[in-house]
């Protein structure tokens, strides 16, 4: 039979240069269904294939053993179009969704409903479509058991792609995603914190180290890999993504990302076990430190970044990573955390209680070191003037952070 146009992914569909169809085989080669044998290049998305669900049912057991919460994804868009040409789509996929969830719904896990970073027009199903599917799911068959939640990876924002609340009934977890890497996700997480009814928020692909790739390249750079400006650019992207509302977490990425075992050798790629040792990827743990050294009170936490004054150096972009600066504050004013990176100008903070005593401590995001406190008193207008940065820098030289405390 001769292939509808646009939906054919057997071998990668080439466009642009680059592929939008990514082999999925797992280690031992093979596809999560069967192909066709009615259909020549299109898999029957009635037929799973139990080989490569066993391969991945170890897989969810180790990780489940060692602590692990993965992030399970049901298909890449790329899968849509043929998916939709050749069989009844909201039928069939809510049933391979209900399937996923039946096999692996006791396990802890983030559930993506669909991996959409990127709605190519001839090589992927719309966000209306996908909407319209796992809304059918949900209706059908219910949520997942367990009460995991239920997101998507996303190209910019879960909630400019679908919408919020009834709109989008499925999700109970927003997102940003892909690009832009830079100043440019902190307006759309602030959106997403400020949502009503509040919806927990991540980041799930900020930006990678070591990936030499046109939508990873902040301000137009593209620092050698592992370079401290390259680890710079993925710890301020993950600061500065959490303390703009992002407290769900913050999803860490290199270049390895997507090599396994049947695509070695990696060539312009990294080895995984290479980029494992990437000084960003250590780093992720002083965020975590940082975050919950006042325990569960971050989870009170509001983005205030409008009482730092100036939020923005003169000379900073929104292209770029340098230059700004972020604060979350405890609706009681007694409580904050900072961040501010490379090339910030020291502000002056507002919005604190008046004539009040804080203690202000300064925190070294690349080795989780806390500096000695210091007390500082508000004025009679709830102003607080801080110290220097800790090198006496004024732009700062390098990135720090920071945790206000009124003092007991």
């Amino acid at each position: 039979m001769a292939q509808k146009k646009g939906t054919d992914a057997s071998g990668g569909l080439s466009y642009w240069g680059t592929f939008t169809a990514k082999n999925m085989r797992d280690e031992y080669g093979n596809l999560p269904f069967a192909m066709s044998e009615k259909h020549k290049g299109v898999s029957d998305f009635n037929q799973i294939n139990p080989a490569y669900f066993q391969s991945l049912d170890k897989k969810m057991q180790y990780m489940s053993e060692k602590g692990f919460v993965p992030l399970l994804e049901t298909v890449r868009r790329d899968a849509g179009p043929s998916w939709n040409a050749y069989y009844d789509f909201n039928e069939t996929f809510a049933r391979y969704v209900q399937y996923l969830i039946a096999r692996y719904g006791a396990y802890k896990f983030l559930f993506s409903g669909i991996y959409l970073d990127w709605i190519p027009k001839e090589f992927s199903l719309t966000a209306e479509q996908f909407n319209e599917a796992l809304t059918y799911h949900l209706n059908k068959y219910g949520p997942p058991p367990f009460g995991q939640l239920h997101t998507a990876l996303i190209d910019h924002s879960t909630y400019t792609t679908f919408g919020h609340s009834k709109e989008v009934p499925w999700l109970d977890m927003h997102s940003v995603g892909n690009k832009p890497r830079d100043h440019g996700f902190y307006g759309a997480m602030d959106t997403l914190f400020h949502l009503n009814p509040p919806y927990p928020a991540i980041n799930f692909e900020p930006y990678y180290t070591g990936w030499n790739h046109e939508i990873n390249k902040p301000g137009g750079e593209t620092p050698p890999a592992n370079s401290d400006r390259d680890n710079y650019f993925a710890r301020a992207q993950m600061y500065g993504s959490v303390l703009s509302g992002g407290l769900a977490g913050h999803v860490h990425g290199t270049a390895a990302y997507d090599t396994t075992t049947t695509g070695e050798p990696a060539g312009a790629r990294p080895q995984i076990w290479d980029a494992l040792q990437y000084e960003s990827g250590k780093q992720m743990q002083h965020l975590r430190a940082f975050v919950l050294s006042e325990g569960a009170r971050y989870q009170q936490l509001q983005p205030n970044h409008n009482y730092l004054h100036p939020q923005k150096s003169k000379a900073s972009s929104v292209r770029g990573l340098d230059g700004w600066s972020f604060m979350m504050m405890h609706p009681e004013k007694d409580f904050a955390l900072l961040y501010f990176e490379n090339k910030a100008e020291l502000p002056k903070i507002s919005g604190l209680k008046k004539n009040t005593y804080y203690t202000f401590q300064w925190f070294n995001p690349r080795n989780g070191e806390w500096k000695t406190p210091e007390q500082l008193k508000s004025d009679r207008r709830g102003n607080l003037t801080i110290p220097n940065f800790p090198d006496n820098s004024n732009p700062a030289s390098t990135d720090w952070a920071a945790k206000i405390l009124q003092s007991r």
